[in-house]
């Protein structure tokens, strides 16, 4: 949502569909395949991916975006958690106000009652 955001403001377009989909198209964000890859690692939480990527970012982000990549996909993967094992679901603006973003991103698919579905 916030990169949707930013675009508004800087007047930028993003391609939020290809953060999901496999296309030739890009999203429109600086070293965004680095970027795609650690959050793919973080959420798999498959140490030798996490080995490879973080050699990866350091080549090509540097050692403090590298941090900084992996810190905000983590949190965000904890925050995530955290509000669904609570129960928090999204207000009613917030849950509005991305309809079009979670289609565009298939993020829905993403959240833990799916993800039980899938499983069990």
């Amino acid at each position: 949502m916030l990169l949707r955001r930013s675009g508004e403001k800087t007047d930028q377009a993003f391609h939020l569909e290809a953060i999901t989909e496999v296309d030739d198209e890009s999203i429109g964000v600086p070293d965004e395949a680095i970027l795609l890859e650690i959050a793919d690692a973080v959420y798999a939480a498959d140490p030798v991916q996490l080995d490879k990527v973080r050699e990866q970012g350091l080549a090509v982000l540097g050692a403090v975006a590298l941090v900084d990549a992996i810190g905000v996909a983590a949190a965000f993967n904890g925050i995530t958690k955290i509000a669904n094992a609570t129960g928090i679901p999204l207000d009613a603006s917030t849950e509005s106000q991305t309809v079009e973003m979670r289609q565009k991103t298939s993020i829905d698919e993403f959240a833990e009652t799916n993800k039980s579905r899938r499983w069990d």
